[in-house]
């Protein structure tokens, strides 16, 4: 059995991308691990990447678009099809890869391959020290991290990081594939959304953990203010769209309380006059108003820069 990894850079350079780099010592120290794996890494920056060398054999897609990481995943499903492997691991530029991870995931794959409700095989993710992934989905818009214990076949609504997951190709197949509407924030618990509809569920990988960094919980040093725009654009266009309409009026007065905690809480207050914004325009305008609104905003967010140490890097 072989596995596409998928990676997806954008405007990092390759040498600082900690994804890579770990997959680089890998498969330097581990050839025959290799083996199991194809990688393509799909590049959303706006320069194409000229002779670039990863360390190890790669293959390199680019689009003169930013395609976000559902336009990137809905290639490598294309790929995955195409060359004949039954599963897809999603990965960002930013996480920490083991060999450890890669071994299991593989052994994973293998024992669920006849298991066709079996749509993710996840493991516990953590960024900036904290657990955050998998979850839960709790009453109205809460989510709740799973307990660490947890280890097997997992069918409640819930739904985890993109990177670090590896996905049924079939499965990915069978739903459509990514959103292009949620193409970056939001497009986990999105696909996870619907393969739960469609009666498919995750495998926990109750020994496997995963370092990610992940910007909504490094507001200071990786969340610019565009982007934190086009993430609140992406969550509210979610729960508007496919959530109660009990939930969208918690996430009113949730907006509220976030704006108040980022007030406090953050250095640049510019945070929580964007929330607010938000919290305005779900008060007074109209719903359809409102998505025209944030739909727009998630498209024009395909040009945001990236971040690293609070930094603009690319």
């Amino acid at each position: 059995m072989k596995i596409l990894a998928i990676v997806v850079r954008y405007k990092t350079p390759v040498e600082q991308s900690q994804t890579l780099r770990s997959l680089a010592d890998i498969f330097t120290s581990d050839p025959g691990l290799f083996g199991h794996y194809d990688v393509l890494l799909w590049d959303n920056s706006p320069v194409l990447l000229e002779d670039p060398q990863f360390g190890f054999p790669c293959r390199y897609g680019f689009s003169d678009e930013n395609l976000g990481v559902s336009g990137a995943y809905n290639h490598a499903l294309r790929l995955a099809e195409s060359i004949g492997s039954p599963w897809l691991l999603l990965l960002d530029q930013d996480t920490t890869v083991t060999a450890h991870y890669l071994r299991r995931m593989l052994e994973y794959a293998e024992e669920v391959e006849g298991d066709l409700s079996i749509a993710t095989i996840v493991p516990f993710v953590r960024s900036h020290h904290s657990l955050f992934s998998p979850r839960k989905h709790g009453r109205l818009i809460r989510s709740y991290l799973i307990p660490r214990s947890v280890s097997g076949v997992y069918r409640d609504y819930a739904y985890a990081a993109n990177s670090g997951t590896v996905m049924r190709t079939a499965a990915l197949r069978a739903v459509g594939g990514y959103s292009d509407k949620f193409w970056l924030d939001f497009s986990d618990i999105y696909i996870f959304h619907l393969l739960h509809r469609h009666g498919k569920y995750m495998y926990i990988a109750g020994d496997l953990e995963l370092s990610h960094s992940l910007a909504s919980m490094n507001f200071d040093q990786e969340m610019g203010l565009e982007r934190y725009r086009s993430f609140l654009a992406a969550e509210n266009v979610y729960i508007a769209e496919y959530r109660s309409s009990l939930a969208n009026l918690v996430q009113t007065c949730w907006l509220g309380g976030r704006a108040a905690r980022q007030y406090q809480r953050y250095k640049n207050k510019q945070f929580a006059k964007i929330t607010i914004q938000f919290l305005s325009q779900r008060i007074f305008w109209s719903k359809s108003a409102c998505l025209a609104n944030w739909n727009d905003i998630l498209e024009k967010g395909r040009s945001i820069p990236a971040l690293a140490d609070g930094k603009v890097v690319g």
